[in-house]
């Protein structure tokens, strides 16, 4: 299970639209399910500048609730470098920061204030991958108290714990395999983990297998696979969860459909599932189906063609399900189009 649609950020909610005004250029070729470096840059530098947007407006309100200058601090969201890509603590911040004002917590802005300060230049940003426990970074607190705390229908409660002293080198050699592969049989899906996914953790527990997030944009939970799986489990959840990222960009500037709250059956879930969310499981599909076609019929050795045919028949549901019932902005039925070609 991923409940990457299931923590909707404040981020998104302020959603542009089709009627945007950010200033932001759109281009309808990055509304398409076919993974693509260009696209995949491109869309991440304009969320990026979208980032900068809503993160000036942000500061500007806070500094003005709390009367205090925060100067310093606005001066590096403006001068933020476009070409490196943004630390998953930059937009926790920010979230933690519009959740605070939206709650009027006005502790809880100061101590975001001063969180958000003390940061370094160079924890802005993530020019590596890194893989690391849950817990070990101090923005995660509200994300895994949300996610701790979240309830799922039929399932029992979620557990999230960290490795603690656990060796993680096993899980880097498989996530280092397991990206080459796939740059071998897709570079434009690998590109596009590299251009979005810049943190990967680790937990254990029950009831959930990973999650991604528009509050940490960036990073990716997942729940340690046993070493033998390991392979397996990374080819999967890295195509997977990227793709969560890479659609929550798309949604930052155009929300794709008009009944998101509308309940149907789902692709992946035994329960009816918001249509937002069959859009999201129905768009990972579509990405692993891809990728595992060509990891089977290129490493058959990997046994990888039963999770493919999977991949397969849950991807056909889903779209039976979009067409039918998906009520698509413009971009949206260009998306729509793009996934039934």
């Amino acid at each position: 299970m991923s409940a990457a649609a299931n923590y909707p950020s404040v981020l998104m909610n302020s959603a542009l639209g089709e009627n945007h005004s950010s200033g932001l250029e759109l281009d309808d070729a990055w509304f398409t399910g076919a993974p693509s470096a260009r696209t995949a840059g491109a869309l991440a530098l304009a969320w990026r500048k979208f980032w900068q947007l809503q993160a000036r407006h942000a500061l500007e309100a806070a500094s003005e609730g709390v009367n205090r200058d925060v100067g310093r601090l606005t001066h590096c969201v403006n001068t933020l470098d476009f070409n490196r890509r943004l630390s998953p603590r930059m937009t926790a911040r920010l979230a933690a920061l519009m959740v605070a004002m939206s709650d009027e917590d006005g502790y809880g802005v100061f101590d975001t204030l001063q969180a958000w300060i003390g940061d370094k230049p160079d924890q802005w940003y993530m020019d590596e991958c890194l893989l690391e426990s849950v817990a070990t970074q101090d923005w995660e607190g509200p994300l895994l108290r949300e996610i701790r705390s979240t309830q799922v229908a039929g399932v029992a409660s979620l557990e999230c714990f960290p490795l603690l002293e656990e060796d993680l080198s096993p899980y880097k050699s498989a996530l280092m395999q397991a990206l080459d592969l796939i740059q071998q049989v897709d570079q434009e899906m690998h590109a596009e983990i590299q251009t979005h996914v810049g943190m990967v953790k680790l937990f254990d527990g029950r009831g959930i297998e990973g999650l991604s997030t528009p509050k940490a944009f960036g990073a990716i939970w997942l729940k340690a696979p046993g070493h033998e799986n390991a392979l397996a489990w990374f080819l999967e959840h890295l195509v997977h969860e990227c793709s969560h990222l890479h659609l929550n960009a798309m949604m930052a500037f155009d929300p794709l459909l008009r009944n998101p709250n509308e309940v149907n059956r789902s692709p992946i879930r035994p329960d009816p599932r918001p249509m937002f969310q069959v859009l999201h499981a129905t768009f990972v599909l579509s990405r692993n189906m891809r990728v595992h076609s060509r990891l089977h019929a290129r490493f058959p050795e990997l046994n990888l063609g039963n999770t493919w045919q999977e991949f397969s028949l849950q991807f056909e549901s889903g779209l039976a399900v979009l067409k039918e019932f998906m009520k698509p902005t413009r971009r949206g039925q260009t998306l729509l189009d793009s996934l039934g070609s």
